[in-house]
Parts: C-alpha cells; sequence; structure tokens
C-alpha cells in the first residue's frame, strides 16, 4: 500500500489521517482480530480527542473573529 504524504498542521489534518489508518488496520488481513480491535480503538479515541479540539478551535476562532468585529 503507497503512503500519502500529507501536511499534518491541525486537528482536521489529524483527524484524515487516523481516519486512513483506521481503514487500513481494518482492512489488513494479517493483523489478528484481537490486535485490529485494540489499534482501531486506540486509534479511535485519539481521533475522538482531536474532534474535540477542532470543534473547541473552530469555536474560539468564531468569539475571536465576533470580538475583532466588535472592536474590543
Amino acid at each position: 500500500m503507497a503512503v500519502k504524504n500529507r501536511r499534518i498542521n491541525n486537528p482536521n489534518q489529524i483527524k484524515a489521517l487516523l481516519q486512513e489508518q483506521i481503514n487500513a488496520v481494518r482492512h489488513d488481513k494479517d493483523i489478528s482480530t484481537e490486535n485490529s480491535a485494540r489499534t482501531v480503538g486506540y486509534l479511535s479515541n485519539i481521533a475522538l480527542s482531536c474532534y474535540k479540539e477542532g470543534e473547541m478551535m473552530e469555536k474560539l476562532n468564531e468569539i475571536e473573529k465576533r470580538l475583532e468585529e466588535q472592536g474590543i
């Protein structure tokens, strides 16, 4: 399988990378079911953290934008 080079500068890019890796693990027939489940669980936990971080960054950016518009 070819590895894509990708920039990882923000939570959304990390989410995309994790989604790609989770799917790769799920489809790899050389990994035992137990190891696959463990790895997918671990990566999914990290992905959830990235979703939370990304949402927080979006909210913070929106608040900053509103404050700037109000001259605060």
